[in-house]
């Protein structure tokens, strides 16, 4: 199996890896906030998940924001508006009062003051006609816009509350729970792979001697073949090797970690023996 260190693709796959994490890590910390993220096991399915969860949850602060922004631009237009159609009626009105009697003067008032009501820059009776229906749709436009935003404002609070309860299934859910023996199986297993890089190590010396001091012995053709299946069970051995550090990818339940442990055993138990003895026909032989 190729080192992360020596392999582009996998040296991508921990770097893109490490970035969602990150991401993952941020959102967490953003929403458990001032508390700090509860502990959980950190797998591929972890990641995937969570992922989702914190993509759709931004999707949804992102819409809540833009419909907040919404309502607040509205409002500002509609004071906006107000406030420049009332300088302009006090304008007029103003002007208009210069010139009436006390009756004119009330009868004017009684019909800027509809014209205001109606949102009527004339007081001319087409205007006023055509602001009662601009009024009527407007009306009609604004409340169709507030049940929209009402609708999305109930979808995203489900979407919330389906978020919610998978982050409750995920906290509850064994499965992502870290087994309580894992720092031991753990131990047992470095320990075993110690053990063995240092049988290796002596094996090869042990080798390396053997060809120093012989003198006689099999044939030049004979000791190549065996030096090639010497080769081969020394790359074997490396692989378990790093089968075995990889101890991450057994299953996840403790019988079936132990079971895939006490195979892995007695693989490299037969390799042991079947390097034993090509090793003592390679005496022999001298």
């Amino acid at each position: 199996m190729d080192s992360p260190l020596l392999s582009p693709t996998k040296a991508r796959q921990a770097a893109i890896q490490a970035k969602d994490w990150a991401y993952v890590n941020s959102w967490l910390s953003r929403h458990y906030a001032p508390n700090p993220v509860p502990t959980f096991e950190r797998n591929e399915d972890t990641l995937r998940t969570l992922l989702a969860l914190a993509a759709a949850n931004d999707t949804a602060d992102e819409e809540a924001a833009l419909v907040h922004q919404a309502r607040e631009q509205a409002v500002q237009g509609f004071k906006a508006r107000e406030e420049t159609e009332e300088k302009q009626k006090k304008e007029i009105l103003d002007e208009l009062e210069l010139c009436l009697d006390d009756r004119g003067e009330q009868d004017l008032d009684d019909l800027a003051k509809s014209a205001a009501a109606l949102g009527a820059l004339s007081a001319d009776a087409g205007h006023l006609g055509q602001s009662v229906i601009e009024l009527t749709k407007e009306e009609f436009g604004v409340q169709d816009q507030l049940a929209k935003v009402d609708m999305l404002h109930d979808y995203l609070q489900r979407e919330l509350e389906a978020l919610r309860r998978q982050l409750d299934e995920l906290r509850s859910d064994p499965a992502y729970q870290v087994p309580a023996d894992l720092p031991a199986r753990t131990a047992e297993w470095t320990k075993g792979t110690k053990a063995l890089a240092a049988k290796v190590g002596e094996y090869q010396d042990r080798i390396a001697t053997l060809k120093r001091n012989q003198s006689k012995g099999p044939t030049l053709e004979e000791l190549l073949a065996e030096e090639e299946d010497v080769k081969k069970l020394m790359n074997t051995v490396k692989t378990l090797e790093h089968r075995l550090q990889l101890y991450h990818d057994l299953p996840t339940d403790v019988q079936g970690a132990r079971a895939k442990y006490r195979e892995l055993l007695e693989e490299l138990n037969e390799l042991t023996q079947e390097r034993d003895s090509k090793l003592d026909q390679s005496v022999r032989g001298k």
